[in-house]
């Protein structure tokens, strides 16, 4: 499952539940309309914990609002290009380790290339294939010769 599918369902369960827990809120109080359905009497007794409530109610609405933007994408410049992706395929058949790829078209003044790699792969011949060939095809396939490519390079631990 890709990361921002995994947000998007916690996200959709976090809404659903908060939803369930609304519609029985409701329901409990239209059946006892004179009997109060949370005791807020603490707040009321205690100074020091509406401050308290209230940086915590913040902090958690900042939460979810980031999380929020981060599984919508905003943030995220350009756009992905599979006909790069697939030219950088080709051009690394054959190295060891290699995970995961992706290229992505910033504008008309960038291209950036992403590569995860396991700790087992071959560094060398992974580096050598970028500086000798690579990165020149992906610009071949993406129909931008001059533009300058930043290459981020991830090696994964396990």
């Amino acid at each position: 499952m890709r990361p921002y599918m995994g947000n998007r369902v916690g996200i959709g369960l976090v809404g659903t539940l908060m939803m369930i827990a609304g519609m029985g809120v409701l329901a409990l109080r239209a059946d006892h309309l004179d009997t109060q359905i949370v005791d807020l009497s603490f707040f009321e007794r205690n100074a020091w914990s509406r401050p308290l409530a209230a940086a915590a109610a913040i902090l958690v609405a900042l939460t979810v609002t980031r999380w929020l933007v981060v599984a919508l994408g905003w943030g995220r410049c350009g756009s992905r290009t599979g006909t790069g992706t697939a030219m950088l395929g080709v051009a690394m058949k054959g190295i060891e380790g290699v995970a995961r790829i992706h290229v992505r078209l910033v504008g008309e003044k960038r291209l950036r290339i992403g590569i995860s790699m396991a700790p087992r792969g071959d560094l060398h011949e992974l580096i050598a294939c970028l500086d000798g060939q690579a990165v020149s095809r992906v610009r071949g396939a993406v129909d931008r010769e001059g533009i300058p490519a930043m290459v981020r390079l991830h090696v994964r631990r396990r």
